[in-house]
């Protein structure tokens, strides 16, 4: 790792403050609550001066900093340069340049966290992975920076939410494998229409083939033009289809998955705890592993080990209740899977649903009609409760039953969970801040 270090922190970038190097650099961090020991601490200026959290990164174990300011007084190697951000981008650049493994990039409007943790499973990566959800214009250098040929494999997620914006990061992350995992409303503010949505995530596609590579994607997303274009390049995975084709089979509560590839017939058993909608995401980061080398033996060994992300799709029990937690972000087609998952691993007893209204800037102006549509399609039976947790703007009034109880915010919802006994279902968008009702 030392040597990696001097590989990507070079004069050119910037220089050690009193020539005082770091033993090990484990990963790149902006947030020093949320920093490991061994981490670099970037002191970031354009929200807030980071600088001024210096102390309380070598108070948590910061291993070094990237700074535009040095602070001598501070027991802290730093590498001081004119701008910490654009530092960490040239890093990343060096890093990749070095790199002679797989990189895999995945992209689109859902589940690239839950696919990139199950290839991060399914190919054994430990370190060259993104970390959480970590995957815009700052996450994505800040992950590449940190991936060494100590693995063979890199797996980076790339999300965006404005138009022009994967241009850069598909020339940053020289993808050798991307998948895109589906296209839905989200992040509309940015982004205008789920068309241009598919146009700019397919860019990360366009980077590996450009790159002698290709993309994986399922037959759905040839709805778009974009899409279409390219997929003679790739790997369009169909259900029921001939090649690259898969199938789902319910037993019990135990999801099978058949996949032919290659003219060969596999056979995957799931988690009881993966969910439909996840179980596409494996088929996708399946067809992939295969493509990298890993048997289908190993596959099915490693994805025995798989458990939910926190709050996605995670079950927390406690003394009175048992929370279904898949409260980090929500759209239309999350919502059904997730919904429908929740009503086969819960189709009795008390039963609290917690739903976070879909909002504008994320889904669009007929956010009053999909918020219809979803209240609407609440799997709901006798004596369920409900909750709707959003702005009375995001949602018709008439599309909420007499009994079910309105809030503007989590916190105004917290004695009613409290005083439930039984299981609760808790959905909506991160900023909701749903899992603050887990009690």
């Amino acid at each position: 790792m030392k040597e990696h270090i001097d590989s990507i922190f070079i004069p050119s970038i910037g220089h050690w403050l009193y020539g005082k190097k770091p033993e090990q650099v484990t990963r790149f961090c902006t947030d020093t609550r949320s920093l490991c020991p061994g981490d670099c601490y970037v002191a970031l200026t354009d929200v807030r001066d980071g600088h001024i959290f210096l102390e309380d990164a070598r108070t948590n174990g910061a291993s070094c900093a990237i700074v535009s300011q040095s602070k001598p007084d501070i027991d802290l190697p730093q590498f001081v340069c004119d701008d910490p951000n654009v530092a960490t981008v040239e890093m990343a650049k060096l890093a990749r340049s070095m790199f002679r493994g797989t990189v895999i990039a995945i992209t689109g409007s859902f589940g690239k966290t839950t696919t990139k943790d199950i290839l991060k499973l399914l190919l054994a990566v430990e370190k060259n992975v993104t970390l959480e959800n970590k995957n815009g214009q700052r996450g994505v250098p800040m992950t590449l920076a940190t991936i060494t040929n100590d693995e063979a494999f890199a797996v980076v997620e790339v999300g965006i939410d404005a138009v022009s914006t994967m241009d850069k990061l598909a020339e940053l992350v020289v993808p050798h494998i991307a998948i895109l995992t589906g296209i839905g409303k989200i992040h509309m503010s940015g982004m205008g229409s789920e068309s241009t949505i598919a146009r700019e995530k397919s860019k990360l596609l366009r980077g590996a083939i450009k790159n002698n590579g290709h993309g994986i994607f399922p037959e759905e997303c040839l709805r778009f033009s974009a899409c279409r274009k390219i997929q003679d390049h790739c790997r369009v995975i169909k259900e029921n289809g001939k090649d690259m084709g898969y199938r789902m089979a319910m037993e019990g509560d135990q999801c099978h998955v058949s996949l032919r590839v290659g003219g060969k017939d596999l056979k995957f058993t799931m988690p009881h705890s993966m969910s439909q909608g996840i179980v596409k995401n494996f088929v996708l980061a399946c067809i992939c592993t295969l493509e990298c080398g890993i048997d289908a033996s190993n596959i099915q060994k490693r994805i025995n080990l798989w458990k939910p992300s926190k709050w996605r799709g995670e079950i927390i029990a406690t003394t009175t209740r048992t929370y279904f937690a898949d409260c980090y972000n929500a759209n239309s087609i999350a919502f059904a899977n997730s919904l429908a998952h929740f009503d086969r691993l819960f189709p009795h007893g008390n039963r609290l649903f917690v739903i976070g209204a879909l909002i504008r800037c994320e889904v669009g102006n007929g956010v009053i009609g999909d918020n219809t549509t979803l209240l609407k399609s609440l799997p709901l039976r006798e004596n369920d409760e409900v909750i709707v947790v959003g702005e009375p703007a995001n949602f018709s009034m008439n599309a909420i039953n007499r009994n079910w109880k309105v809030f503007s915010s989590a916190s105004q919802a917290m004695e009613v969970v409290t005083n439930f006994r039984g299981v609760v279902y808790l959905k909506g968008h991160r900023i909701y801040k749903l899992e603050s009702l887990i009690c």
